[in-house]
């Protein structure tokens, strides 16, 4: 187009005044003044298109990190999976351990993995906080899309440290207990192998079983062991992990978006 224009001004030099000195000076300055516009014209196409591929790349890097929250959101729910497979089996023992108590069975030896393993703490339920952080360094209005930008972070500034808080008051009321209840009443607590990393054996043998089933402190212990996994560790995985599933969902959608831009 620039091309275009000086075509049609060279045009107009070489053509033969009409009125002498005064006629070539006006169409001088006519050259003068089409010069000044096309030089601001080639400025402002070139900020133009220095705009389009800054934004170009803006869209290129914003996809690439909507990517790996995707992918890291994907770990996390497995990672939260694990965690309340964990968390099951001391819930399992701990419903054991008080129908035994509640109908006065007779103490077997199986009693005590089950003392064991109700009292197991996993401690490693949060979520994985490195896209977010790398985020942060870029900065968090690289994401476009407002309401995703959002619910991440408020999935990691709000949700993540429930979970986390959470699972510390739950791991606090455990070694509590170890000092003032399980001391009193067990050889010993933890009574494992440290190196088996699955913390799938051990055992904690009680001092006088016949005295747990009328023990009203164990007993109130125990069941309120039973109401903490529900509130302090099922309610703050679970409804984390439903975000998690749900914003993946809409991550994928904003990529197919960001991508036929």
């Amino acid at each position: 187009m620039i091309k275009f224009f000086r075509h049609i001004r060279k045009q107009l030099l070489t053509e033969n005044p009409p009125n002498g000195r005064a006629g070539k000076f006006s169409k001088y300055l006519l050259y003068a003044f089409g010069e000044i516009i096309l030089v601001v014209l080639g400025i402002l196409i070139a900020l133009q298109i220095n705009n389009w591929n800054e934004n170009r790349l803006k869209v290129q890097k914003e996809i690439q990190i909507l990517k790996s929250f995707e992918t890291q959101f994907q770990n996390d729910i497995l990672q939260f999976d694990e965690s309340l497979k964990f968390y099951e089996g001391a819930s399992k023992s701990v419903d054991i351990i008080i129908y035994h108590l509640e109908n006065k069975i007779p103490y077997n030896d199986s009693l005590n993995e089950h003392f064991y393993v109700s009292t197991r703490f996993y401690g490693d339920s949060d979520l994985d906080n490195n896209v977010f952080e790398s985020l942060k360094s870029l900065g968090i209005d690289l994401i476009s899309n407002t309401d995703i930008r959002k619910r991440i972070a408020q999935l990691y500034e709000d949700n993540d440290e429930w979970v986390v808080n959470f699972e510390i008051v739950y791991r606090d009321f455990l070694f509590n207990a170890s000092q003032n209840i399980f001391n009193t009443r067990f050889k010993d607590y933890w009574g494992g192998d440290y190196k088996d990393l699955t913390y799938s054996k051990g055992e904690m043998i009680p001092l006088d079983y016949e005295n747990l089933q009328s023990d009203q402190e164990y007993q109130y212990f125990i069941r309120t062991q039973k109401n903490h996994i529900g509130w302090l560790i099922y309610k703050p995985i679970e409804e984390t992990k439903l975000k998690l599933i749900e914003l993946s969902k809409d991550l994928n959608k904003e990529i197919e978006r960001l991508e036929k831009k």
